[in-house]
């Protein structure tokens, strides 16, 4: 059986094409950076001790060489970065909305989900001026925070599409501040 020339260029630009689309992207996503960024903001939001960056063995010269090449020290500069006008506006709203929401916080009615935002638990006690101002601030608190994850996500160069993992670590640093 003779295969034409036609056909024999035919196969091989089929072939081509085929394994040409068929590349995968990886898209990296820097979860331990935006977990030390999202416990340094929850920090500073709810209070707590605030972590030092590692410091090496003072005493010595080769200490100090390791301290100033030590990759943790290097990464850590990166991350004080994540820092604009917007994300420290919304610190601010987020702590002035915390203090707001504390009581509530500590009588079990509101709870922080897996999700990174916050929802009511119940309202067992409260008059109706009560459940209203406890609604309209969860619903400040959560409009603060998907505006807070989409200005770290960009502030750290994170596709869009990958702010609902930046929420899910967020998620777990909000849930130990309130432990």
């Amino acid at each position: 059986m003779k295969i034409s020339s036609k056909s024999f260029w035919i196969a091989i630009l089929c072939t081509m094409v085929l394994a040409f689309a068929c590349v995968t992207i990886n898209i990296y996503f820097p979860a331990e950076k935006v977990k030390s960024v999202a416990g340094d903001i929850v920090k500073d939001i709810r209070g707590g001790e605030k972590k030092e960056a590692p410091k090496g063995d003072k005493s010595s010269f080769l200490g100090e060489i390791y301290a100033a090449l030590s990759p943790a020290r290097a990464w850590a500069g990166d991350v004080t970065t994540v820092s604009n006008p917007t994300i420290r506006a919304l610190k601010k709203k987020l702590k002035n909305n915390y203090l707001q929401m504390k009581p509530y916080y500590e009588r079990g009615m509101v709870k922080e989900q897996n999700n990174g935002y916050v929802s009511v638990v119940t309202t067992r006690g409260l008059n109706l001026k009560q459940k209203r101002n406890l609604k309209s601030l969860i619903s400040a608190e959560n409009r603060y925070r998907k505006q807070l994850y989409a200005e770290v996500a960009r502030a750290l160069n994170i596709d869009p599409s990958q702010i609902n993992k930046v929420a899910e670590i967020f998620a777990k640093e909000w849930q130990k501040s309130v432990r």
